[in-house]
């Protein structure tokens, strides 16, 4: 029996709501277009194949090719900016999506290259490991222990990773498909967090990274790289990013954030193979290149990238478009102050990045690949932008949308509190639960309470009671 009523005279007028509807949810503006066409023409042309092939969001496809290549450019080479600074070509990207946008097949497109390396170096430790366990004890004295052998850590904490690049691979990727994990995992709790971001801002920077513990002594690491790319959806990342304390740790001025149009309802089926294009052959084999090449190590197994400079009219460049992105700093890009003031050193990283995907043996940053670095930054600074001041989605919101969608198909203009934890959805139904939802439904003008003893369900009156604004 659905809830009326006792009398129609006492109805509340429909009209007269005291405002308009409020949205549970900020409205983004539409994003901008991936500059695919910015990337080298390698990473352009295998983009466009996966893009059709998978009919994903095209941000998702670029940040997964910008962070592939990223990784396997990282162990070669630092580019030194025009002010002196040698800099990593180490990238940190973030790509906001939501469920069900192929993120999963994207990344496994991306980074085929990539797992092939691991699983050949896994192969090879494991052998190496083999071998020493039959050395004598006498002879293991002389011996180095097996390096670990993971090349891309999914879910890792700061003191995880720091280990795992002390004793394995010195240049390795944080890399998931599903960021939720790491973003809402064990090194982003209330108490790790802040070290987490610390630990990660020194690894973007280059800088020495300490390892100080009580169980396996102190030690520095020198000439370690690690490039991360976070898939993550939308309430989870932007949670994140809301954070406020890593806001002030500055962890996110060294992010690339993209969040693109989602596009379900558009993906008709095609009978095509992102695998079997020529594109993807030249892919693979460029990253197979670059993961193979032989890493500058020393003795003590720490990297020693090469240092390219930036000469002639990619300096020019670079210095042109540092010092427009300072002028607009107290202005267009004041909401993204820490991000715009190092947007120049982003930009230098990429460049080093596409110099060497377009040509391994560069030694120097060409024009070319400044310019399409600056295409690049001007997106993810349009990105931010966009972005700037968005909060997570909290979840009373989410289940007051649910509620919300569940009362429209419903399409009664009166509803009790008994009526909505019998047959409201589901997993909302608990009478403490209904309450604060229809409480975030209220401050939104979209239900409003009716007063105790008008409305009857079940013959009975019903003390908790709503109007909907249908």
């Amino acid at each position: 029996m659905n809830a009326v009523l006792l009398s129609p005279m006492q109805a509340p007028t429909t009209d007269g709501w005291p405002d308009d509807v409020l949205p549970l949810v900020a409205e983004l503006e539409p994003s901008a277009p991936f500059p695919m066409d910015a990337l080298p023409p390698i990473l352009a042309d295998y983009g466009r194949v996966i893009q059709r092939c998978t009919q994903a969001p095209d941000a998702l496809v670029g940040n997964s090719l910008l962070a592939a290549a990223s990784l396997s450019v990282q162990p070669h080479a630092n580019v030194v900016l025009p002010y002196g600074a040698s800099v990593p070509t180490s990238l940190f990207i973030v790509s906001v999506a939501e469920s069900g946008e192929r993120k999963s097949a994207v990344d496994r497109l991306a980074l085929h290259a990539h797992a092939v390396f691991e699983k050949a170096k896994a192969d090879e430790a494991r052998e190496e490991l083999e071998q020493y366990i039959k050395l004598d004890k006498k002879a293991k004295e002389t011996e180095t222990v097996p390096r670990e052998a993971v090349f891309l850590a999914s879910d890792p904490t700061v003191e995880g990773l720091c280990k795992l690049v002390h004793a394995g691979l010195p240049s390795v990727g944080v890399f998931s498909a599903e960021g939720g994990r790491f973003l809402g995992g064990h090194g982003m709790s209330d108490d790790m967090a802040l070290r987490t971001a610390a630990g990660l801002s020194l690894f973007w920077d280059g800088s020495p990274v300490d390892r100080v513990r009580s169980g396996d002594g102190a030690s520095k690491l020198f000439g370690r790289r690690v490039a991360l790319h976070l898939m993550a959806q939308p309430r989870a990342a932007f949670a994140w990013l809301s954070n406020p304390i890593l806001k002030d740790q500055g962890l996110f001025s060294r992010c690339l954030v993209a969040y693109p149009a989602s596009t379900a309802g558009t993906r008709m089926f095609r009978d095509e193979k992102a695998e079997a294009n020529p594109a993807a052959a030249a892919y693979v084999n460029r990253m197979t290149e670059l993961l193979s090449t032989k890493w500058p190590i020393n003795e003590f197994y720490e990297l020693q990238p090469q240092h390219m400079g930036i000469p002639g009219a990619a300096r020019k460049l670079w210095i042109e478009m540092h010092d427009q992105i300072e002028r607009n700093i107290s202005g267009e890009l004041k909401p993204i102050r820490s991000l715009a003031s190092k947007a120049a050193e982003h930009m230098g990283r990429m460049a080093g990045v596409f110099t060497l995907i377009d040509n391994p043996q560069a030694t120097t940053v060409t024009e070319d690949a400044m310019q399409r670095a600056a295409a690049g930054v001007e997106f993810y600074l349009g990105e931010a932008l966009r972005l700037s001041g968005v909060q997570p989605m909290h979840e009373k919101s989410e289940q007051a949308s649910v509620l919300w969608g569940w009362l429209g198909l419903r399409g009664k203009k009166h509803i009790s509190l008994p009526e909505l934890v019998q047959f409201g959805p589901a997993k909302l139904r608990k009478a403490e639960t209904m309450r604060s939802v229809m409480d975030v439904l209220a401050d939104h003008y979209m239900v409003r309470k009716v007063p105790d003893g008008l409305v009857a369900y079940n013959g009975k009156f019903r003390r908790e009671a709503w109007e909907v604004r249908l």
